[in-house]
């Protein structure tokens, strides 16, 4: 974590503008001399790309491993904690932790300046809405941790206690409280400034970040969906009682301007699966990952479990998520190595597609990236409207949600807009009304579908969060790793190595059986 451990980072000397911070993903505002004097306006696209960049490269792939949608591609072996359940300390907690707090101390760096530019509470209010997305990250993978001393080295405080995680979500909710009440605030005060091309994300509108900052109180409180303590129960009621039924309707991106000058100037997805910057050559994580067997035999249509039936329903989008041998999508089973060939990551999530009517490396390393697609936010109404939170009718939002998927798999991007023949939902959704788990009608527990449908949708793209949804709701019900021993997966993470060994008197003990049992070590929102 920056705040605690200065040794874990190398820190470089601050770059201004949009484009040029591409080239210095890893700044610490904090540990720059001038630091006290840089408005928010400077500090916020680097502050917001660094996070954004994070959960697309780190949590989305830990996700997809953990929900079974990557498997190991042929040919390659791996110790991967994903494919063994061999878990420790330092098992994916560079990026789910290390990195996940540097990037939030940015963002504390312009929630700080508060009072000293107060034209900028804008800035400010997008501060406070992403980092309430980063911590609630952190409490859903790891539990307590710390929140109240965690960004407060200036004051001395280098050591932060561990905050219990009930609290923490707790004041999660009053963060985004004050995050739209600054845009409120704002919006009647023509002495604050609006953001521009600085705010990387909605380039300013604040009317969606307030849409933003409601769809992810609402994804905060499905976290809470089954959880038995008392507190949470009557904090979920009383929230939702309050909650403004205006959500986010459009994929929300960002962009700092990204060029494929350098590998860390690109896309993020590019960066981490598509070519070299000469075009030589697959990035070794292209290589590596292929499709799991479990979401292969979804989208080939050739599941039948007890709790899902794909049977004879071939998903049209599954070209776009991987590529094809013989026609259909061929996976890899987790923690079995063998030879046979297996599909990759398709074109359409890396982004070099040849076209013929714009170039291939542009095309991809150019490209939007994605913090949330639209179709989590209906898949999250419909959640909510299913379990009674809110009004609205569950089917259709669910339709809604399938209809998005299906819009934004038939988009392109680049010099592919227009190239991809439009995919028909509707089919889909007749197609799939009879199956267990896959569609409305023939399946009992409505909870089950709406989960599956929200994991294909958002597998490879926001892959966290399907993993959060199984861990709370069992759907879909992912099958273990070949050869493992534990008879379930983790319900979190041991906390870094990093920080037993520079905080170790304010860290708690996690042993890997800590991980696999429901336990007071567990996130709240599990037990």
């Amino acid at each position: 974590m920056k705040k605690i451990f200065y040794s874990t980072f190398v820190f470089t000397t601050l770059l201004f503008s949009c484009s040029d911070y591409l080239d210095s993903p890893n700044e610490d505002f904090t540990n720059n001399p001038e630091s006290e004097g840089i408005s928010p306006a400077q500090k916020l696209a680097g502050a917001q790309l660094n996070l954004l960049n994070n959960e697309v490269i780190n949590y989305n792939v830990y996700g997809n491993r953990m929900t079974y949608a990557y498997g190991l591609n042929s040919g390659f072996t791996s110790s991967d904690a994903a494919y063994n359940f061999n878990f420790n300390s330092d098992t994916y907690t560079v990026g789910t932790w290390d990195n996940a707090y540097l990037y939030m101390d940015n963002l504390q760096d312009i929630i700080d300046t508060e009072a000293q530019f107060p034209e900028y509470l804008n800035h400010v209010a997008i501060a406070k809405v992403l980092k309430a997305q980063g911590m609630e990250k952190i409490v859903s993978l790891y539990g307590d941790a710390p929140y109240s001393e965690a960004f407060k080295s200036k004051e001395g405080i280098t050591k932060p206690v561990f905050d219990d995680d009930k609290q923490i979500i707790m004041d999660l909710f009053d963060l985004l409280d004050e995050a739209r009440q600054n845009i409120s605030d704002a919006s009647s005060d023509a002495s604050i400034l609006v953001p521009g091309g600085e705010d990387i994300v909605f380039n300013g509108d604040m009317a969606k970040w307030t849409q933003y900052a409601n769809t992810l109180e609402l994804r905060l409180l499905l976290r809470l969906s089954d959880t038995s303590d008392s507190d949470l129960v009557t904090l979920r009621t009383n929230r939702f009682a309050t909650l403004t039924n205006d959500f986010i309707t459009e994929d929300v991106t960002f962009n700092p301007g990204f060029t494929g000058a350098t590998a860390a100037q690109s896309n993020p997805m590019f960066r981490v699966y598509g070519t070299n910057v000469a075009q030589t050559a697959w990035t070794q994580s292209n290589r590596a990952n292929a499709a799991g067997d479990f979401i292969a035999q979804v989208i080939n249509g050739t599941l039948n479990t007890p709790t899902l039936v794909t049977t004879g329903v071939v998903d049209p989008r599954r070209a776009r998520m991987f590529t094809t041998i013989s026609g259909t999508v061929q996976g890899a089973v987790q923690g079995t190595e063998t030879t046979i060939a297996k599909s990759r990551l398709a074109g359409y999530v890396h982004g070099y597609v040849n076209s013929g009517l714009g170039d291939q490396y542009e095309n991809g390393t150019e490209r939007d990236a994605y913090v949330m697609l639209a179709s989590e936010s209906y898949f999250l109404q419909a959640e909510a409207a299913q379990r009674g939170y809110i009004s609205g009718d569950a089917q259709t939002l669910f339709n809604q949600a399938i209809t998005e998927s299906f819009a934004f798999y038939s988009a392109g991007f680049g010099g592919t807009v227009g190239l991809y023949a439009p995919l028909n939902a509707a089919s889909y959704i007749a197609a799939i009304d009879s199956k267990v788990g896959l569609g409305w009608t023939a399946t009992p527990d409505k909870i089950n579908c709406i989960i599956t449908q929200k994991w294909l949708a958002l597998s490879q793209w926001t892959g966290i969060e399907p993993y959060f949804d199984f861990m709370r709701t069992g759907y879909p019900a992912v099958p273990l790793p070949s050869g493992v021993t534990q008879t379930s997966r983790p319900n979190r993470l041991i906390y870094p190595s990093s920080e037993y060994s520079s905080n170790s008197a304010n860290t708690p003990s996690v042993s890997v059986s800590d991980l696999f049992t429901v336990n007071s070590k567990t996130p709240v929102y599990l037990q």
